[in-house]
């Protein structure tokens, strides 16, 4: 992940209430906390709370998606 795919998925987040602060942080929505790390091309999300009922799972592809989203809306720009 370039730093302006980075821009790009912190901008998409922020849009649907997630607030990435900087290359590193902790970000927190719905009752799932997580911190997360930015650094040499990678993103790494490490959940660290969730409400018991909602699959780790769902959550990590709820993200996921969001993050493809947003680079895909990146690489279309470039073109």
């Amino acid at each position: 992940m370039s730093e302006t795919q980075f821009a790009a998925a912190t901008e998409r987040l922020r849009a649907n209430g997630i607030e990435l602060a900087g290359t590193t942080g902790t970000l927190s929505k719905d009752g799932v906390t997580a911190k997360y790390v930015y650094g040499e091309g990678k993103l790494a999300v490490e959940i660290v709370d969730r409400p018991f009922m909602l699959p780790i799972s769902l959550i990590e592809g709820k993200l996921q998606s969001y993050l493809e989203q947003s680079i895909a809306y990146d690489s279309s720009k470039a073109r």
